[in-house]
């Protein structure tokens, strides 16, 4: 099967390619612009791909809530863009669709969603543009780590005897790179695999949570709390936004693979 993956210079795009290998094509800036018809169109018809997978975005809130312009054009009309070929579509969405869930519900594929900012709501745009297809698939995931991200940063500073500053108001999950990057194997290679999917490492935890975890584990540093009003930026953020599935796919719990990151760092 013969893959196009956009976004492939990124943390999760190159996993992908990593693990893919001689069929996989990967597209990025700033030679490929998925806002840009003409872009997508030309590349497409080049390599006549079996399959595209967008792994695309502005990652940074605070930035997308000042220029809600960008994020529309790559959240929403890249992936419109991306659709519009008729090839198969599988892009990656985000938690932030969500802003809150009374009594701490994991939320599932068929609750509704309330985007919690700018960049969210361009995200949740370009979801429904996919989903028009019902061979598409959108795959919703949260705090994505690799060697960056919310846990490899934590853990850094707190290995060196330093103060981690951690939000006690925001619940998510985090999710492996290496995870998800299978499990979009799984579902890019089977067709039957469309429609709306949560992806995540199961285990609600606050970044504070996570942060006094890490801290009891290796015995170093210290976590202090504070919250996102007192940060003051420009983007608000869910207050709970953790990722249940009703689906066949489930990523390894939180626990093992917060261990896994721990063991390659210490």
């Amino acid at each position: 099967m013969k893959t196009m993956v956009i976004g492939s210079s990124g943390m999760l795009g190159s996993k992908v390619m990593n693990l893919l290998g001689d069929s996989a094509t990967g597209f990025d800036l700033p030679d490929f612009d998925v806002s840009n018809p003409d872009s997508v169109r030309l590349a497409v018809n080049s390599l006549k791909p079996d399959v595209i997978l967008n792994t695309s975005a502005i990652t940074d809130v605070d930035f997308c809530e000042q220029n809600p312009e960008a994020a529309e054009q790559v959240h929403c009309v890249g992936v419109q863009n991306l659709a519009d070929t008729g090839v198969r579509l599988v892009t990656v969405s985000t938690d932030q669709v969500f802003t809150d869930s009374a009594g701490g519900r994991y939320l599932v594929e068929s609750d509704c969603v309330d985007p919690a900012n700018v960049y969210a709501a361009s995200k949740y745009r370009g979801e429904s543009a996919a989903l028009k297809s019902l061979s598409n698939s959108v795959v919703r995931t949260s705090w994505l780590f690799g060697v960056k991200g919310l846990l490899p940063w934590i853990i850094r500073k707190l290995i060196a005897g330093e103060v981690v500053t951690a939000v006690t108001d925001q619940t998510s999950c985090l999710t492996s790179v290496d995870s998800l990057a299978r499990v979009l194997l799984e579902i890019v290679s089977d067709e039957s695999k469309a429609g709306l999917y949560h992806c995540v490492n199961e285990g609600a935890v606050t970044p504070y949570e996570l942060a006094c975890l890490v801290r009891s584990r290796i015995g170093k540093g210290t976590v202090e709390a504070t919250n996102w009003k007192h940060l003051a930026l420009p983007a608000p953020r869910p207050v709970w936004s953790a990722l249940g599935t009703e689906r066949d796919i489930k990523l390894p719990p939180l626990e093992e693979v917060m261990e896994q990151c721990l063991q390659r760092m210490l």
